[in-house]
């Protein structure tokens, strides 16, 4: 990061030595204001602290420039979450689809960064300056400008979200421009393992055929007993059919499409209804023959035909998945991978 950006002790390894380097930072950053300031303003940082550390922050900082003779301010933060993706092309699809349903209003974008893909979020948010700490003595309310720029990590099942924010509207150019900067510093190790990686991508890029019908008609068909299954009512969403590499071959190194998946949602569902939803998914399958697994503190269902399963259903999976907050049911439907019956041996894959 650049020098003006000042870190918060997200890291710190306990209470007094985060304390320590609080009071140390703020001292440098307010060296003109009394002491009962520096130590409310000490407290305000501290407080956001362990909300932070439980949205798995691992940085955190402070940008507060002078432009033009008035104050100037914004902060930087990034997170490191985990997922269940092999595909990074297709980990950003379905954070998208993800965002877009709580975001709609929000503009996406997908970029190529130095280091790889990664999808922006541009927005805005908004707090409450509680009477305790501002300085009117009342609530204030504050718009943010935002950017969030999710970067999966390569060869791992972890995601970075580095993410921008800022009240200063009239300066909002001059900080999505310094942290545009800061993104392009990316860097996942030496330059010759960066060279390898974008070569790797640059020949890893097949066209993406598009699915044949009788496989969009069989997805539809698995996706038909899984709505009957859930049993949802609410406002339809998504349905598209669309190409995919398979785990197994992309841990091959084969990135050619060799599946199809089907993704939709229910939204507007009723929070009582989506209790009830993954546990009749699992009751009614698996009186099908199929296999589950229930995942992400039950709030997601991952299933697979077994072998008692029907003919038609076999090497087919699904997910399925309620955010309770978001009053939404999502799910997707795979069909099974086309190059399972080559032999193993082939020099095909």
């Amino acid at each position: 990061m650049p020098p003006f950006v000042r870190e918060l002790p997200v890291d710190a390894p306990d209470y007094e030595t985060g304390a320590e380097q609080l009071h140390t930072l703020v001292t440098d950053l307010m060296p003109d204001r009394s002491d009962e300031d520096r130590f409310r303003f000490a407290l305000a940082l501290g407080s956001q602290l362990d909300l932070m550390l439980e949205a798995n922050v691992i940085y955190a900082g402070l940008c507060l420039l002078e432009v033009e003779g008035r104050p100037s301010g914004s902060t930087i933060m990034v997170s490191q979450i985990g997922h269940e993706s092999d595909d990074d092309e297709e980990l950003l699809r379905t954070t998208q689809q993800a965002l877009e349903r709580t975001h709609p209003d929000d503009d996406y974008q997908r970029v190529e960064l130095p280091c790889g893909p990664a999808l922006s979020r541009i927005g805005a948010t908004g707090f409450i300056i509680s009477a305790q700490w501002s300085p009117t003595g009342q609530e204030v309310a504050v718009q943010q400008s935002q950017i969030q720029v999710y970067i999966p990590l390569p060869g791992a099942r972890e995601m970075l979200i580095f993410a921008l924010d800022s009240p200063s509207s009239e300066d909002w150019d001059l900080h999505s421009e310094l942290f545009a900067e800061i993104l392009k510093t990316i860097d996942w190790g030496t330059d010759q393992e960066v060279e390898d990686y974008r070569a790797m991508r640059q020949s890893a890029a097949p066209t993406t055929a598009e699915p044949a019908e009788s496989v969009k008609q069989a997805l539809y068909w698995h996706s038909s007993r899984l709505m009957d299954a859930v049993a949802l009512r609410g406002s339809m969403g998504g349905g598209q059919v669309t190409s995919v590499t398979c785990a197994e071959c992309w841990a091959k190194g084969l990135r050619s499409a060799c599946s199809a998946r089907h993704g939709w949602y229910i939204g507007s569902v009723l929070n009582g209804d989506l209790a009830h939803a993954l546990p009749r998914i699992v009751a009614s399958f698996a009186s099908r023959g199929w296999q589950t697994a229930n995942e992400s503190a039950g709030e997601r269902v991952r299933g697979w035909a077994g072998d008692e399963a029907s003919e038609q259903s076999a090497g087919y999976a699904f997910t399925a998945s309620v955010d309770t907050r978001a009053g939404t049911f999502t799910a997707e439907v795979t069909a099974p991978c086309t190059r399972a019956a080559v032999a193993a041996d082939s020099l095909f894959g």
